[in-house]
């Protein structure tokens, strides 16, 4: 057997056995090194697979796959600056608990720092934000092939496991690189003959739920029994049922929920929208929990955090599915690592007390305050990024799901949504190091491993930032509808401290951009639409939405005018938290 058919088989049985482990989307960007891998890719015909000619942009839509499916997407590139290319989709993978695998290509041991081209040291290049990394030999008969078969299964593992998160395996190569079919006969693969006659993978890892134990309910059902005023908060969970647990028991318990846009569950009609009430200092300065019960991950509003931080509860406790902290102010004084679902449910019935907060009230607060946010969306009024969160929260059907970027507009969907949905819409949001890098690139891979369209919330900074994403759009099964909030700048800059230095806000900060929005939805055959007013943009965004083909839907306003209705709704909803919420 040559070298030609030792590389081709080497890479074959790698690509097969992530298949059979169910990574079986490709993300392939084009390059000389990865030829035997691509090869084998395009020669399976069960592997899914798409071509992206920007690494980076490859990178995010396997991460938004990931979001969606919760199996990790391959990325296949060459050697060179194409794996550096991936760097900020594995951190954000690597934050927010995501499954990929790179499996990057790489020039032998005798190229490396000798002034070959193309070459750079790969090995560990993403450093401790994978959950485990190796450097694989160069493909060669005096290895058993077993050992490729053990080594895929690892990665996998370790890919999905607990936490998931991001695998790198660097795999060198030699020329020649292009494929040529190897003798089936050759005593190389003996070992392999049950495995090259099967359609299973050569070993599994598994992953049973960690149910909570009889200490954990021991710790918690007495003190959520004892509590006087308990708080639930629901933060970023990946999976809709756990979200949906914590939610059913909230209202088991008639505990206050705070539910956190990434948790799902915001949107729902059984959700009160703490959120407006948490932004009032009237609410903080008088609720003062004695117990906060808080699952799954981090939140997008600084809201709560600074409540928590006033209030001092003397119980904090934070149930998570792994071992990662989640203590930002260091102030959780026990973190349990259990099953969100299954403690949810064993955590029901063990309460009869109210929670202590005035339910009246409370409903007239938010009917009024919803009525607030409500009257920025009156028909003939400027559609605004305040109304466009807004109205997409009541118009987004459950059969769709929901992107949104960074800054600005995460923040007013978690703030204005409308909690009117009879079920959870899937929401993904890249919170982990909450960039606003790749956006389009991941809405789109969300929206492949869904099946289902999404809907995308932009700024006009994060639309630049992955403007060659649109490329993907017209070779897409489902369509994007994409919504972009255009104030010509970094908008959220303007609610900053430093927006009061005006001798360099505009100039080092504001970031203005003059691009046609237009000419670039154009440019990659989008759908483009302008509407002016909210009933242009209901009718604007209803069309799109059923729709086969994606749409931009740009709205225009500016820094100046956003920041002041930002600042007299709340202006609003502090004077009505006044009224409603002095008797908590």
């Amino acid at each position: 057997m040559n070298n030609r058919q030792i590389t081709t088989l080497w890479s074959s049985i790698i690509v097969e056995e992530l298949i059979r482990q169910g990574a079986d989307y490709f993300c392939i960007s084009p390059g000389s090194r990865s030829t035997p891998l691509t090869a084998a890719v395009a020669g399976n015909p069960k592997a899914r697979w798409k071509i992206f000619p920007d690494e980076r942009s490859s990178a995010f839509f396997a991460l938004g796959h990931a979001r969606a499916t919760g199996k990790p997407a391959v990325l296949i590139c060459t050697s060179g600056t194409a794996v550096a290319n991936y760097f900020p989709a594995v951190v954000e993978a690597s934050m927010d608990y995501q499954p990929i695998i790179v499996l990057s290509a790489d020039r032998p041991f005798e190229l490396l720092e000798c002034g070959a081209n193309q070459t750079i040291r790969q090995e560990n290049i993403f450093g401790s934000y994978t959950r485990w990394h190796m450097q694989l030999p160069v493909p060669s008969k005096e290895l058993p092939l077993k050992t490729v078969l053990s080594t895929v299964d690892y990665a996998v593992a370790k890919a999905v496991g607990s936490p998931p998160g991001p695998v790198h395996l660097n795999q060198p190569f030699r020329e020649p690189l292009e494929p040529e079919a190897p003798d089936p006969e050759n005593p190389w693969l003996a070992p392999l003959q049950e495995w090259l006659e099967g359609e299973e993978p050569s070993s599994r890892t598994l992953f049973p739920e960690k149910r909570p134990d009889i200490e954990a309910l021991s710790i918690v059902r007495p003190l959520l029994a004892q509590a006087e005023r308990p708080l639930i908060i629901a933060g970023s969970m990946p999976r809709a049922e756990e979200s949906e647990a914590v939610a059913e028991l909230a209202l088991d318990l008639q505990i206050p929920l705070y539910a956190d846009l990434s948790s799902g569950v915001r949107l729902m009609s059984t959700t009160l929208p703490w959120q407006q009430a948490f932004a009032t200092p009237e609410f903080t300065d008088r609720f003062k929990p004695d117990l906060v019960l808080h699952f799954g991950g981090r939140l997008i509003a600084k809201h709560p955090a600074a409540a928590i931080r006033k209030w001092n509860p003397k119980h904090y406790i934070v149930i998570r599915p792994d071992a990662e902290r989640y203590s930002p102010d260091h102030n959780v004084t026990v973190s349990i690592e259990r099953s969100i679902l299954l403690t949810a449910r064993a955590l029901k019935g063990c309460r009869t007390l109210h929670s202590g907060i005035r339910s009246r009230q409370t409903e007239t607060f938010f009917l009024r305050a919803g009525e607030a946010i409500d009257s920025e969306t009156s028909g003939n009024l400027p559609v605004t990024e305040i109304s466009a969160a807004r109205l997409v929260s009541k118009l987004i059907s459950t059969s769709q799901r929901l992107f949104l970027s960074n800054s600005m507009p995460v923040r007013d969907m978690d703030s204005y949504a409308c909690n009117t949905q009879a079920e959870c819409v899937i929401t993904g949001i890249n919170r982990g190091a909450s960039g606003i890098d790749g956006i389009i690139s991941t809405a789109a891979g969300f929206a492949a491993g869904n099946r289902k369209p999404v809907t995308l919330l932009i700024g006009d900074i994060a639309l630049l930032h992955d403007l060659n994403a649109l490329s993907l759009l017209g070779s897409m099964e489902t369509p994007l509808q994409i919504i972009v909030l255009n104030n010509n700048g970094g908008g959220i800059f303007s609610f900053l401290p430093v927006s009061e230095c005006t001798d360099i806000f505009e100039t080092h900060f504001a970031t203005p951009q003059n691009y046609s929005i237009k000419s670039a939805a154009e440019t990659f055959g989008v759908e483009y639409t302008n509407p002016k007013t909210n009933d242009e943009f209901t009718a604007a965004y209803t069309k799109a939405s059923s729709s086969t083909r994606s749409t931009v839907i740009e709205i225009n306003g500016t820094r100046e005018d956003n920041l002041l209705r930002h600042r007299s709704l709340q202006a609003k909803i502090n004077t009505l938290a006044a009224e409603y919420l002095t008797g908590l």
